[in-house]
């Protein structure tokens, strides 16, 4: 039996954890997690440093709001225990990879949202969620950790529930494609 395990985001295990009115699904982000059991994989669910930092009430925000020391802080702290567990799945033989919300400010692989003019009272009309090529903090954070320790590589694979609901099937196989490598 392959020995394989993958970290995934913090509301893939509890949707009820996104910003308020966030949540695509049901308690669990079901499609992915039920193909991760069906294949084998240990599912080992990340921090959530957005609820660390600002609690389960917050307001939804842009890269460009989290990115400030005190988050950077609590996303390399994190980052250390992430990957001394990482570090013990790859010393007992398993492959590891890290499954990232595309989209999100924090948790982004590929895709994160920007908007250098959000900030100051909150209003209705705060102007453009601009998704960008670039990692989320957190991701950047935990990806700088294990190169830091010199870990060989580790698949980052950024995922969008909204191609879930568009076409499963389609969803699936690209995934299962990048996680083979």
């Amino acid at each position: 039996m392959d020995k394989k395990a993958v970290f995934i985001a913090h509301c893939f295990l509890n949707q009820n954890s996104k910003a308020l009115g966030f949540a695509q699904y049901r308690g669990i982000f079901r499609p992915l997690v039920d193909f991760l059991m069906e294949k084998g994989y240990v599912i080992e669910q990340l921090p959530c440093p957005e609820i660390l930092h600002m609690g389960v009430r917050r307001w939804w925000c842009t890269k460009d709001l989290y990115d400030t020391p005190g988050f950077r802080k609590t996303c390399m702290r994190l980052a250390k225990a992430t990957v001394d567990l990482m570090e013990h799945y790859l010393n007992m033989g398993y492959d590891v990879a890290v499954i990232g919300v595309d989209g999100s400010p924090s948790c982004g692989i590929n895709l994160t949202g920007r908007n250098p003019s959000w900030g100051g009272r909150p209003r209705d009309d705060v102007g453009e969620y601009r998704m960008v090529e670039e990692m989320g903090v957190w991701m950047e954070e935990l990806s700088s950790e294990i190169e830091r320790r010199g870990l060989k590589p580790i698949p980052l694979i950024g995922v969008k529930e909204d191609e879930f609901k568009a076409d499963i099937e389609e969803a699936l196989r690209k995934l299962e494609i990048k996680l083979k490598g």
